[in-house]
């Protein structure tokens, strides 16, 4: 099904289990300039043309999922094991195409791209294992009084239908944290994806059809900005999960104040290496936590802080490490394995980031390297001497720069790390783990990684930020407990 649905022309998009053609048309992003040879593709590439739903067919897949509910709800523990077990097998089938889409469509480095399908057969395999340990939780009632002979069974239900708005930086592995939980629960789905991302949003939904999913339950619609705001208020869609800028997120957040609304948003992640923190592999994990994939992660190192013991000697490494880049071949070419970032997604993004760096070098910050930029490709970048004031520090940049300073005291570190309206995840790098522990604890963010980068994720831990960074978490457990409520029955039981 995925090759027939991606080699059509144009590509269509799906209405309640059904593919739908339409005269409007969307050009998907491309980046074919930066890919030589991509695996997966012998012969030709995919149709390049998606067909744009119009707003009458936003609003049949609207007033249509809820037949999709009722169906996806209705079905067996077993039965959604299965769907979701036969998507990860489907996936693997296909993961050498599906890295060769998300290369060419949004940018990703092969290496990364192949990493990401195999994310997302991880994410689907333990949405299936989820399916087998929830269930009903006795509570018993005699515990008071009041409740001798009561029995209380406490199980989770699905709060509704979801519409799962995913941006394009992970285009597969952030769409499957939506779609495998929301089937683990029973939950239909509306899939929004991003405009630049959408080609690999439908070969998902063509997989889901093919493991089994009912038709009814999910719809992919890369529909356009009025049309994706008529989703956001239609009351047939109770449950929002949107990952994406902050300041989208919590705009949808403030229109739609009844739903349960999951947010997913930006970052600007800090890493505190302690005196104590060298490591033969130090350097290389800041490069790739800073610069992988042009930095388009919203945890990728964005502030580096070393104590001032260390500083100079991780400062000169982290540049000659940054230098090598280029000459071992690790920069451009999306389909060479070695390579570690690209361009950025488009080019009024590279330039967007390039001002950032000339203001922070306005304000006195300084260059450690030559600022270097070719059209959508600017080269890694780390400046030093810089305020945590400023917004090279304070915004997201989403892009291939990292700021490096030098602290005093943890205090002062921690202090630094916190001044930020964002807190998604943070880095410590000691060998005094009892200290780091005690460091951690006064992080203010979803998530702080001990020895490791804050880039580091698992699909199956809980993932979200505090602050500005989100709202709800997810890691597949955690997403299936915030589409769901818990619902009690209570039983009376004769005692004699």
């Amino acid at each position: 099904m995925l090759d027939d649905i991606l080699h059509r022309s144009p590509i269509p998009f799906l209405v309640a289990g059904e593919w739908q053609d339409s005269s409007s048309r969307i050009s998907p992003h491309r980046l074919d300039s930066f890919t030589k040879k991509l695996p997966g593709f012998p012969g030709e590439r995919p149709a390049w043309t998606v067909a744009r739903p119009g707003t009458e067919d936003v609003l049949r897949a609207a007033d249509s999922v809820s037949v999709g509910q009722r169906i996806l709800s209705s079905l067996p523990r077993h039965r959604l094991r299965e769907i979701l077990d036969r998507t990860a097998t489907l996936l693997a089938d296909h993961r050498n195409f599906l890295a060769g889409l998300i290369c060419a469509e949004v940018g990703k480095p092969i290496s990364a791209a192949l990493s990401e399908v195999d994310r997302a057969i991880t994410t689907f395999r333990v949405a299936a294992s989820c399916t087998e340990t929830d269930g009903f939780a006795s509570l018993p009632g005699e515990i008071v009084p009041q409740g001798t002979g009561m029995l209380g069974l406490v199980d989770r239900v699905s709060n509704g239908p979801v519409l799962a708005i995913t941006p394009y930086n992970f285009p597969l592995n952030l769409l499957a944290h939506k779609v495998a939980p929301a089937i683990a629960t029973g939950s239909a789905l509306i899939v929004k994806p991003a405009p630049l991302g959408m080609t690999v949003a439908i070969a998902l939904g063509a997989l889901l059809l093919e493991a089994g999913l009912p038709p009814e339950a999910l719809s992919v619609l890369p529909c356009d900005l009025p049309d994706a705001e008529r989703l956001i208020s239609h009351p047939a869609l109770p449950v929002i999960s949107f990952t994406g800028s902050a300041l989208v997120g919590w705009n949808i957040r403030d229109r739609v104040p009844r739903k349960k609304v999951l947010l997913e948003l930006g970052g600007s992640a800090a890493v505190m290496v302690w005196e104590d923190g060298w490591s033969t592999d130090l350097l290389d994990r800041l490069l790739a936590g800073a610069y992988a994939y042009a930095g388009q992660v919203c945890i990728s190192i964005q502030r580096i802080l070393v104590a001032r013991p260390l500083y100079e000697r991780v400062r000169d490494g982290l540049v000659e490490k940054i230098r090598g880049l280029d000459a071992e071949g690790r920069i451009g070419d999306l389909s060479s394995p070695r390579t570690l970032m690209g361009p950025l997604i488009r080019q009024s993004h590279a330039d967007n980031v390039r001002k950032k760096v000339e203001e922070a070098v306005g304000r006195g910050g300084r260059l450690l390297l030559p600022l270097r930029q070719e059209g959508t490709l600017l080269y890694p970048t780390l400046l030093a001497e810089t305020s945590a004031e400023w917004p090279i520090e304070q915004e997201e940049i989403f892009g291939p720069v990292a700021t490096i300073n030098s602290f005093e005291t943890p205090e002062e570190a921690i202090a630094r790390i916190n001044h930020s309206r964002y807190g998604i995840q943070a880095g410590i790098f000691s060998r005094s783990i009892d200290r780091a522990i005690g460091w951690a604890r006064k992080i203010e963010a979803g998530g702080v990684l001990i020895n490791e980068i804050p880039t580091f994720r698992l699909d199956h831990w809980p993932y979200g930020g505090i602050k500005e960074s989100g709202l709800g978490f997810e890691g597949v457990r955690y997403a299936m407990e915030e589409m769901t409520r818990p619902r009690l029955l209570a039983i009376r039981i004769p005692l004699s």
